[in-house]
């Protein structure tokens, strides 16, 4: 959901500067067969993001866009956050195994 907003924050940053948004050429999606290749592809996805993300914050600092790369550090630090997310996951399927991580995030949480 986050990555929806991302884009339409950086549509209307595109038309404000009077560009025109590509929207068709998506890349590829990565779909894992297991929980954890699911993650791994998504950790990925999501660190590749992070330095597109860096490289664009850089050149809009060298041309002067400062809300530009405002906005791109938004993003980023949202992205960022992804990232961590799935190295969390990662880390606990290594750490209790997948079937406990799986009880795990399906156990429902306690009721007061």
């Amino acid at each position: 959901m986050d990555e929806m907003h991302h884009a339409e924050w950086l549509i209307e940053r595109i038309i404000f500067l009077d560009g025109a948004p590509t929207v068709s050429k998506l890349n590829a999606i990565k779909i894992g067969r297991t929980i954890p290749e699911i993650i791994n592809n998504d950790s990925d996805d999501e660190l590749n993001a992070v330095s597109a993300y860096n490289d664009a914050i850089k050149l809009a600092r060298e041309v002067g866009d400062q809300i530009t790369s405002d906005l791109l550090s938004k993003i980023l630090a949202m992205e960022e956050g992804h990232a961590d997310w799935a190295e969390t996951q990662n880390t606990q399927i290594n750490q209790m195994g997948l079937e406990n991580y799986l009880m795990n995030q399906t156990a429902s949480p306690a009721v007061d």
